[in-house]
């Protein structure tokens, strides 16, 4: 039932170059309650996340991605 409240949103991610990077932003949007999946193509510079938009907003996700140290465009 509580799959029928998630959303997915793609957003751009700048500033990431590596797998560690990569790594970095899964991670930062994983830690967040509420955060069902986060994946991210380095080649696409995106974030494909897949959240309850009950628990975040998507302002929520854009400052977890800038405390890690990347930009969202």
């Amino acid at each position: 039932m509580s799959e029928l409240k998630k959303e997915e949103v793609q957003l751009k991610v700048l500033g990431m170059a590596c797998g560690g990077c990569k790594a970095a932003v899964e991670a930062a949007l994983g830690s967040l309650d509420g955060v069902s999946s986060a994946e991210v193509d380095l080649a696409a510079k995106t974030a494909r996340v897949r959240y309850d938009p009950s628990k975040l907003a998507r302002k929520d996700l854009q400052e977890a991605i800038e405390k890690a140290g990347y930009k969202v465009g």
